[in-house]
């Protein structure tokens, strides 16, 4: 972290404005390509002269290695047609030749994410002058195994320097490293240096530089600094300026909110502590009577995250009750001014390295899912530095912080970064949008800037939306119809791209199928628009299938009339194509070549959630498909074992899970035929309970449905039949659970090709399903 000495300097000799190196053992290296090579060998070899500069240092993983410490050039680079945004590692300038002369490599787009923004705006700032910082090369002890030159040695990236180099300097020469400070303390910085150089300067820029711009303009710019860190302003009003004192005067009335807020006793009954397991990382929940997560303790030492900070106190007795040893801080009584806001410890643009240490504090809004909530400021563990990004928000948001007893070293107060601010903009268009429990849907009507990059002021957030004729509407009952949010009720067919059309083409084929897609186009059934179809009459145009594999509408974590519009499609599945309770993978795919029960089919999957995107506070806890189906009431026969769900698939065999009866449908509805539970050959070791595989194919493949291979019991099961279809030579067919979008495939070689025929003429199925329903 930055301190009162730390500050970006002009090296003397070479006019360069030089940042200081980060106090931090991580390093970034870089992209060395085969025309910066012989920059790279100019300058390493230039710098190894002066080997009394070898310094010892402690690595990341606290081993002692050797350094050279340098200095190094960094160019913003927008003739890189990968990425306009490129950053150049160059050698100084006073090593002669242009910048292209210079170029070593290009910093790696990793590092670019990092600290790419800062380090572009203090190329602005320093310009006419170069910008750069500390690095070192990598040295390592010579070794009698290192290489050989072979006699068609020439200089590459993969190995730049010869065995004879390495022997001249005593070192086995590695890598050249940068040693940049972190994201946040440079941001800082930045803001320093742009608030110690005023726009214009009396005396010329070569003079301002040798006599040191701080001293220069003294008291003066020590008394403006803190105003041109946050606002961009010297006191002459600015776009920057102007910003900051919204930000200001909207941070005032959270202040107003937030006292009513904690006047308000929380909702939460019955908060328990609960240990979960998850992909081999485990964590401890905080949750209320219903099962509504409130809270997460991340194990060893938290810390412990709510979305009501008002709840600490109980959640904290939970966790003792659990056996966590978790306590409050002494002076927790005093510590009543804090906001309605979260801390998130998996900040949405860091590095990947730092998702886990910075934190994040996003304010609460209500409507507003957990990951769109705006960011009101970041605390960096390691530095102990927060920074808040309003003046009324630093009292209340120190404060949150003593509460998860953490007190901050240092308190910023600095204007966001670049991408916090356009982050920040997308939460404000959701908040606008009001989008309730329809799934929100991005609209960008920005105009792209000359970097590249679009502005988000035309951002908008709308709820997703379909167009319909009105003979599709009037297949929906009329209470469930404004789920649907139909803004246009008829869009008579136009000619579509023919780019287009090819894209719909797949996506036609993909939700039913089938490559059985004709050339010529009609109206989309459903809506109107020009579209391709099945030679059996399934017309759906691209946007009709796509909503009908998104839907939209999203689980929010509230109940009402939208709630009643999702059971009764999920009944009418039920119903008209799955003859029961499907499962949630099977919406994937429409079985269905009846085009009248193909609609409803699709309209059906319109009014089905597939998100759980719930709010940052939730009226409840976020629905499993099997939750959903349970709520439509059809389970209500099926019975519970240990483990999976009983249903009976459509062809009337019983299943175990509903992962069984997804792949038992796709068997039925393909025509291959199966039969259930058939004996594995016995065997004096490996077979002696009577196993049993899940299907017998007609060809005598075996297949097995593995649900619960995480489970040592089952694992074990499972490795005792592969070993009997070795030992048996049978045919065995495995299915996990990540493998059910893959079933056309795994099975292509058994579906008879009398099914692709049969997909453009109704089944008899379905022309009894019409039957019955008239």
């Amino acid at each position: 972290m930055p301190t009162e000495q730390d500050q970006i300097v002009y090296e003397p000799t070479a006019e360069m404005a030089v940042i200081p190196p980060g106090n931090t053992r991580y390093s970034t290296g870089i992209a060395v390509f085969d025309d910066s090579v012989e920059a790279l060998r100019r300058f390493v070899l230039d710098s190894l002269t002066r080997v009394d500069r070898i310094v010892e240092a402690h690595n990341r993983h606290d081993e002692i290695e050797l350094r050279l410490p340098v200095v190094l050039g960094l160019v913003p680079r927008p003739d890189n047609t990968y990425n306009p945004k490129a950053i150049s590692a160059v050698a100084p300038p006073r090593s002669g030749g242009s910048v292209i002369d210079r170029h070593m490599g290009f910093l790696y787009d990793s590092t670019l994410h990092w600290v790419g923004e800062s380090l572009h705006r203090l190329a602005t700032a320093a310009a006419p002058h170069a910008i750069g910082c500390h690095g070192w090369i990598e040295l390592h002890p010579l070794q009698d195994h290192d290489w050989e030159d072979g006699e068609d040695w020439e200089p590459s990236r993969h190995s730049p320097f010869t065995r004879a180099e390495a022997r001249r300097f005593g070192y086995h020469i590695g890598r050249i490293r940068l040693h940049l400070p972190d994201a946040g303390p440079l941001h800082l910085l930045v803001d320093g240096f742009e608030a110690a150089t005023p726009p214009t300067v009396d005396a010329p820029v070569e003079d301002a530089v040798r006599a040191g711009l701080i001293g220069k303009f003294g008291e003066l710019l020590r008394d403006a600094f803190d105003t041109r860190v946050a606002t961009g302003s010297w006191g002459v009003p600015t776009e920057r300026s102007r910003t900051q004192d919204r930000w200001d005067a909207a941070a005032s009335a959270d202040l107003r909110a937030w006292a009513d807020y904690r006047r308000t006793p929380h909702p939460y009954e019955g908060i328990r502590a609960i240990s979960r397991s998850a992909w081999g990382f485990e964590r401890i929940i905080v949750t209320d009577r219903s099962g509504l997560e409130i809270g997460i303790y991340k194990l060893p030492d938290g810390p412990l995250t709510l979305i009501d900070e008002r709840a600490r106190p109980d959640a904290v007795a939970a966790l003792r009750d659990h056996g966590v040893d978790v306590s409050l801080p002494d002076d927790f009584a005093e510590l009543g001014g804090f906001p309605d806001a979260v801390i998130r410890t998996d900040r949405f643009r860091d590095n990947p390295t730092d998702r886990e240490r910075i934190w994040s504090i996003r304010l609460v809004r209500d409507g507003v899912d957990l990951d769109d909530l705006p960011e009101a400021g970041m605390y960096d563990p390691d530095s102990e530095v927060l920074t808040v990004y309003a003046r009324p928000h630093i009292a209340p948001i120190s404060i949150l912080l003593k509460r998860h007893d953490v007190r901050p070293a240092e308190v910023h107060w600095a204007s966001p970064s670049t991408n916090t601010i356009r982050y920040n903009r997308r939460a404000a268009a959701v908040l606008a949008a009001q989008i309730g429990p329809f799934r929100p849907v991005v609209r960008d009507n920005s105009i792209y800037q000359l970097d590249g990059t679009p502005s988000t002021d035309d951002l908008a957030i709308v709820p997703a939306s379909c167009s319909l004729t009105a003979r599709a509407i009037n297949l929906v009952p009329e209470k469930h119809r404004p789920w649907l949010n139909v803004q246009v009720r008829h869009k008579p067919a136009h000619d579509n791209a023919a780019f287009t059309l090819e894209l719909q083409r797949r996506a036609l084929g993909r939700r039913f199928s089938t490559e059985d897609v004709i050339d010529s186009t009609h109206p989309c059934r459903l809506c109107g628009t020009t579209a391709h179809s099945t030679r059996s009459g399934l017309t759906y145009c691209f946007d009709c299938c796509i909503l009908a594999g998104q839907g939209v509408l999203r689980d929010n974590g509230t109940d009402g009339p939208w709630t009643d519009a999702t059971i009764w499609a999920i009944r009418r599945l039920a119903e008209i194509e799955f003859s029961g309770p499907p499962s949630k993978g099977q919406l994937a795919r429409i079985s269905l070549t009846d085009p009248d029960l193909a609609d409803e089919a699709m309209l059906c999957r319109f009014l089905i959630p597939r998100t759980n995107s719930l709010t940052a506070r939730p009226g409840r806890r976020r629905r499993t498909w099997t939750d959903w189906l349970k709520v439509a009431g059809l389970l209500a026969e099926a019975s519970r074992p240990a483990r999976g769900i009983l249903s009976v698939a459509t062809d009337g065999h019983l299943c175990r899970s509903m992962f069984e009866r997804h792949i038992d449908d796709f068997l039925h509805h393909h025509g291959i035929a199966h039969e259930v539970e058939p004996h594995y050959p016995r065997h004096h070791l490996l077979n002696t309970t009577g196993l049993r595989a899940d299907w017998l194919l007609g060809d005598g493949t075996y297949v097995e449905a593995l649900g619960m291979l995480e489970q040592d019991a089952y694992a074990a099961k499972v490795q005792r039949k592969t070993e009997l279809a070795n030992l048996f030579d049978i045919r065995l067919i495995t299915v996990q659970p990540q493998d059910l979008h893959r079933l056309p495939e795994i099975f292509a070689d058994r579906i008879p090709r009398l099914t692709l025929s049969a997909q453009h003429d109704p089944e008899p199925a379905d022309a009894r399903r019409r039957q019955e329903r008239g």
